[in-house]
Parts: C-alpha cells; structure tokens; sequence
C-alpha cells in the first residue's frame, strides 16, 4: 500500500514515539515516519535497544516520548522449546505473559505516555496441523490466547490501545505477512509490505484517538437507504428487503444499526417531499424504523444549511458529523458550504457499501460505555424536552414542567469508563478542560482520603439522560481545589451546573471542607463556562499568568458565601 507524505512537512504537528520490539524493528522505524506523516503527523522515532522492551518497561527513560509503541510478533516473543513436556511449556508461556502485561499496565499507569502495541497476527502455518487453533500445541491457540489476555489488560487500562494486526494486514494474504529470508537474514518479522500496512495501522490509531470523535450519520433517503426515488416511484417502487438488489439497501441499513448500538446518532437530509417518513413504517423491508432517527431535515433547501440546522438542534459541531449520500452533487456541495463535516466517496455499487460503512475508520469507536450504546434514546429524550420548551409560556415555565431530578454520588469502577470519556470529549462547559484520564480518575478513587469524583446522573419527565455532569476535587486539611468540573452540552442552560455544585458543596463541607477553589481556564470552545464562578457567588482571587489571557482562580466559603442550588432541579445526595 502506498501512503501519500503531505508536501509542507513544517505544517505537521510533531510527535515523539519510542518504539520497542521483541525481533528487529529496523523496518518498522522507517515506515513509521510516512504512516504519521500520511496522518498529518511529523512522528520522530526513537529506536530501543534489541531485546530491552521489559527492562524498558519497568524503568522508563528521563526523556518521556509523547507514545510508546510495541511492535510484537509471536516468534520475537516465545519460541516453543519442543523438548519441554506441554505442561512445561505451557507454564514458561504463561509466566512470559504475565511478566510482560505486568509490566505494559505498569508503565501504562506510570509511565506518563499511552502505548500502541500490536495483536499477533493469525498465523500462515500450523504447528498442531487441523487442530491448531483449539489444541494447546496449535500456534492458532497460542496466539489467541495471547490476543485475550493483551484485550483484558487492555480493558483495565485505557491508556492502553491495541492495533488489530489481521485487521491491519486484512489485504495481504497470511503468506506473504513474512517473508523467511527477512527473519532467518535478520529476524525481521514481517514482509516490507506487512511492515507498512502494520506502521499505518498505528498512526491510524493515534489520530484516531486525537481526532474530533465521529457522533453523527446525516443520511440521505433515496439510492442510499433503498433503491428509488420515493417522488417518482411511490413506495411500492422502492428497492429494499431481502432479495437482490434490495438485500444490499438493507444490509447498509443494518450498518447504521450496528453504528447507532456503538453510541452514533442517526439523522435525515433528504431533498423530498414531507411524507417520506411514512415508508419506515409501511415498507416490509425496512432494517431501520422511523425512531430510530433522532432528527431529520427533509425539503427542499440545500443540504449544507439544514445539517447546520441540525447541529444547532442537537448543540453538536459539524465536525461531528458524517454525510452520506450517493450524489457526487450533493457530497461536493457539501464539501464546500460546510467544509467541516466529514464526506466520504460512498460507492457507487450498493453491494460494496455495507463492508465501505464497517471500514469507515473515523467511525471506529475506540471505548463502549453504557451511555454510548444508549446515546440515541438520551437524544430522543432532548428531542422532547425541546418540544416541551418551545410549548412553554417562559423559560421558567419550562423548567418547571420539566420534573428534573438529579441523583449525585461517588464514582465508582462501573462508572469510570464513562466519567473518564467525559473528560476525554467534554469541550463547552468545561471550566480547566484538564483531560484526566481513566488511570487518573482511578487513583483519585482509591485515594479517596485525599480526592472526591462526584458525578450527576439526570432524569426528567421523558426518561433517563445518564451521567450528565462530574466533578474532581483535591482535599488538603480544610480546603478543596476543583481539579475538573465539566458537564454535557445536552444540559447546557437548564441550570443542572448550579445544582450540582450546590450539591458537591454540601458533600465537601460534611467532610469537613471550609473553603473551596476553583479555576477557570479559557480555550477557544468553553466560553458557556467563563462566567460560571461568578455566578455562583464565588470570589475572584488573583490572575494566574495574566499575559495569556486571564486564567483566574474564584473562591468560596462556607461562613460567608451561600451554597448555589436551583428551584427547579431536584437533587437526591447519595454520597
């Protein structure tokens, strides 16, 4: 595969990678430069000594890369003694094992940097013949128990990203993944061709992970979602069930299925007439229901100004957002009105366009909390309390009809993942914009002497919006520092941040708390949260840094200001 280096290398934002490897990395160093420069990254690579990935491990250098990357290999990392008894062997693989994930979630907890490291790939040749996969000799079985085991550690440490290297190489048959002159010449593990898909795999994985996240498909209707014009055909006329070529609609639909369960919305932009909706409910072949949509934009007017429209309604970016249609027209529009949403080439031929939708990287979800699989129900119930707003008489009117309650407890294990993303992805009202990550929030957990993470989970009149709101705090004595306090933009102006704070402020005051700090440091996006302390009747302290634009620190204490709170927020305190 041929990467592309962009022309203007000086615009490239550079990157420090320290790469290690169990066989000769020679190869995988130089390819690794093109693949992040393909990436928009000038990647600088530093090459570890052979055979120093654990001693590098446990003793990680002064001079700190930006991300480690392992590559790994099964013949670099464990060559099967064929003397031993299996029971021997068995247990010397194991225990290799053990001491290298040891210490990869070692360094990955306190090494200061995330580490990229490779699957082993599914072997080309068998070493326990047609029982190699399931048979403790098989190098099929090895290998993916080494593949599990990496998964699990991966699991408990999000600092931690594993590239799939059959997915990597999913183009090259297993064959030519090695080439056997290279590794007996040098023990070079992969063929140049491998080696290159495998270098691309990772800076794939590390822009991905920089990268704004993908959150909605803005979808057209008609030769996209089924075959027909619904104006011209009527809907009888369209295409779409499961016999050819409508199979082909409906697995593409079932794609966007598949996407909507791993946390994306799912919206409409169709040029078409009003009552198009109605062939989700009366066509037989349809995957995908009406509701399954969280908002649509059907009519006539450009398409570039009704996904605007849709951002606003759903307070996203463009940038969130994917566009898919099969209009070289109406994608190149898009392209130019609304430059920031991303527009793929969809195939012209249906039948490839489900496994185009699976391969679609920036859609790739890179963790799975509970509310990313239910993201697409807690935007239908935004949807409704939109309705209820604009019904409403005032804004207090709607507030007040809403029945907002707002249950405010400690974090715990089954609740990091999804605190920890918020910290990840949270840019509006975000008050420090600190981007703890899971390892941190973890440690501020166990260390719950000296830290609290408090979160807010809301529920109104429509259903359940899920963790909404989240809070860390340093404790010293009888004063507290706000380390984060961040909230969805879903929630924006319905004075949750108010409740809340009230609430952490009656829960760090019954721990003994006198006065509490917090900072507010400002970005290009978190304007919403410039005035928050100030509303809330802390008081200002001194400028930090003043030259750089006014990062200030508030106060507030329990014997002369009150505690915030809101009339129209239920809070239930179970901490």
């Amino acid at each position: 595969m041929t990467m592309s280096v962009p022309a203007d290398k000086d615009a490239l934002a550079t990157i420090r990678l320290r790469l290690l490897s169990f066989s000769t990395s020679d190869m995988l160093h130089q390819a690794l430069t093109p693949a992040f420069a393909a990436a928009e990254y000038d990647a600088q690579v530093t090459l570890a000594g052979f055979g120093t990935v654990v001693p590098e491990l446990l003793k990680p250098r002064a001079d700190k890369p930006d991300t480690l990357i392992i590559q790994m290999d099964m013949r670099g990392f464990y060559s099967r003694d064929w003397r031993r008894t299996p029971v021997d062997a068995e247990s010397l693989f194991e225990e290799k094992i053990d001491v290298f994930l040891a210490a990869v979630e070692r360094f990955a907890e306190t090494g200061g940097c995330p580490v990229l490291i490779n699957s082993l790939p599914s072997p080309a040749s068998p070493t326990a013949g047609f029982l190699d996969t399931f048979h403790r000799d098989g190098a099929g079985f090895s290998t993916s128990y080494f593949n599990r085991r990496l998964s699990e550690t991966a699991q408990r440490c999000n600092r931690i990203t594993v590239i799939d290297t059959d997915l990597a190489m999913a183009h090259i048959a297993p064959a030519r993944r090695s080439d056997a002159k290279l590794w007996f010449y040098g023990r070079i593990p992969y063929s140049t061709e491998a080696t290159r898909a495998l270098a691309q795999g990772f800076a794939e994985a590390y822009a991905a992970q920089k990268a704004k996240p993908v959150k909605v498909l803005a979808l057209d209707l008609d030769d996209t979602l089924w075959r027909g014009i619904y104006g011209e055909d009527g809907l009888a006329g369209l295409d779409c069930g499961d016999d050819f070529p409508g199979n082909a609609y409906k697995a593409f639909q079932e794609e966007c299925l598949r996407l909507k369960g791993q946390g994306m919305l799912l919206t409409i932009l169709s040029k078409n007439d009003a009552d198009v909706l109605r062939v989700f409910d009366e066509h037989p072949g349809m995957a995908l229901e009406r509701d399954d949509f969280v908002a649509h934009r059907i009519n006539w007017a450009p398409k570039a100004h009704n996904i605007c429209a849709l951002a606003e309604d759903l307070n996203l970016g463009l940038d969130s957002f994917v566009f898919l249609d099969d209009s070289p027209h109406e994608r190149e529009a898009m392209r130019r009105l609304a430059p920031e949403v991303r527009v793929p080439e969809l195939p012209e031929d249906p039948a490839v366009r489900p496994d185009f939708l699976r391969n679609y990287t920036p859609a790739w979800p890179l963790r799975l909390t509970a509310e990313d699989r239910s993201r697409s129900e807690l935007y239908a119930v935004q949807t409704k309390g939109r309705a209820l707003k604009r019904q409403a008489v005032s804004y207090e009117d709607y507030l007040a009809k809403l029945g907002q309650r707002l249950h405010v407890e400690a974090m715990n294990p089954a609740t990091l993942p999804r605190v920890a993303q918020m910290h990840a992805r949270t840019n509006q009202f975000n008050l420090t914009t600190r981007r703890l990550t899971e390892v941190e929030l973890a440690a501020m957990m166990t260390n719950d002497d000296d830290h609290s993470v408090v979160l807010g989970r809301l529920d109104d009149r429509f259903g359940n919006h899920g963790i909404v709101i989240c809070a860390s705090a340093r404790l010293t004595d009888a004063s507290a520092e706000l380390v984060t306090f961040l909230m969805s933009c879903r929630v924006i102006g319905r004075e949750i941040e108010q409740a809340f704070l009230g609430a952490l402020l009656q829960h760090l005051t019954a721990r003994g708390i006198e006065r509490v700090e917090g900072t507010y440091i400002p970005t290009d996006k978190n304007t919403p949260a410039r005035n928050f302390y100030e509303n809330m009747g802390f008081a200002p302290q001194r400028a930090v840094e003043p030259e750089d634009g006014a990062q200030t620190k508030w106060l507030w204490h329990k014997d002369t200001h009150t505690r915030p709170g809101s009339d129209f927020v239920t809070i239930e305190l179970a901490i």
